[in-house]
C-alpha cells in the first residue's frame, strides 16, 4: 500500500463513500425541535376569530351532545312514570273487578232475606220474633258489607231508566204516569259508578 492511500484511510472516512450504521441511523431520525416548532407554528398561525370560531364550534357540540343526553334521561324518566302508573291503574282494575264479583255472589242471599220478609203473615211477627229478628241482623251485617265496599242499592221508584232498571213488563196503570216503575221485583245495585245489577221493575205503559 502506498502512503498516499494510507493517509487517506487514516481520516477516519469509510471507502467506497459508505456511512456506517450509527451514522445512517442519526441521519433517518426527524429533528424533534423541527417538528415541535413546526406545531407551534400551526398554532400560532391561528388568528384570534379562527381561535374565537373554533371554540364556538366545540362550545356548541358539547352543547348538543348535553342537550342529548337531557332528552334520552327524561324520555327514560317518562317512561317509568308511566309504566307504574299503567300498574297502578291496572291493580285498581284488578281489585275493582275482584270486589264486583265477590258482591254479586251476596246479591241472591240478601234477594232470598227481602223475598222472606216479605212474604212472612202478619201472626208470625208476634209469634216469630226473635227468630226473625236474627234473620234481620243477618240481612244487616250482609248490607254493612255491601256498604263498606260502596256498594248501594239504586232507586226503585220513578220514572224508568234502561241504565238502571230492566222492565219485565210494561203494563197500564191508572195510579202511576207512563214510563214510571210501578213495582220493583228485585233491588238493583251500583259499586261507585257502575252497575252492579239492574232492578228488575214492572213499567206503566
Amino acid at each position: 500500500m502506498s502512503k498516499q492511500e494510507n493517509r487517506e484511510n487514516t481520516t477516519g472516512e469509510p471507502e467506497n463513500g459508505q456511512l456506517p450504521d450509527e451514522a445512517v441511523l442519526e441521519a433517518a431520525e426527524p429533528d424533534a425541535s423541527a417538528v415541535s416548532d413546526g406545531g407551534e407554528a400551526e398554532e400560532q398561525d391561528e388568528t384570534p376569530e379562527e381561535t374565537i370560531a373554533r371554540l364556538q364550534s366545540e362550545l356548541t357540540d358539547a352543547q348538543e351532545q348535553a342537550a342529548s343526553h337531557l332528552d334520552k334521561m327524561q324520555r327514560t324518566v317518562a317512561e317509568y312514570e308511566n309504566a307504574g302508573k299503567r300498574r297502578e291503574r291496572q291493580n285498581e282494575e284488578r281489585i275493582k273487578r275482584e270486589t264486583e264479583n265477590m258482591m254479586r255472589q251476596l246479591l241472591p242471599v240478601l234477594d232470598d232475606l227481602e223475598l222472606a220478609f216479605r212474604n212472612v203473615p202478619e201472626g208470625a211477627r208476634g209469634e216469630d220474633q226473635a227468630w226473625l229478628q236474627g234473620f234481620e241482623q243477618i240481612q244487616q251485617k250482609l248490607l254493612d258489607i255491601l256498604a263498606n265496599a260502596k256498594v248501594e242499592p239504586l232507586d226503585g221508584s220513578g220514572e224508568f231508566d234502561p241504565n238502571q232498571h230492566e222492565a219485565i213488563s210494561n203494563e197500564p196503570s191508572e195510579d202511576v204516569p207512563s214510563g214510571h216503575i210501578i213495582q220493583t221485583l228485585r233491588t238493583g245495585y251500583r259499586i261507585q259508578d257502575r252497575i252492579l245489577r239492574p232492578a228488575l221493575v214492572r213499567v206503566a205503559q
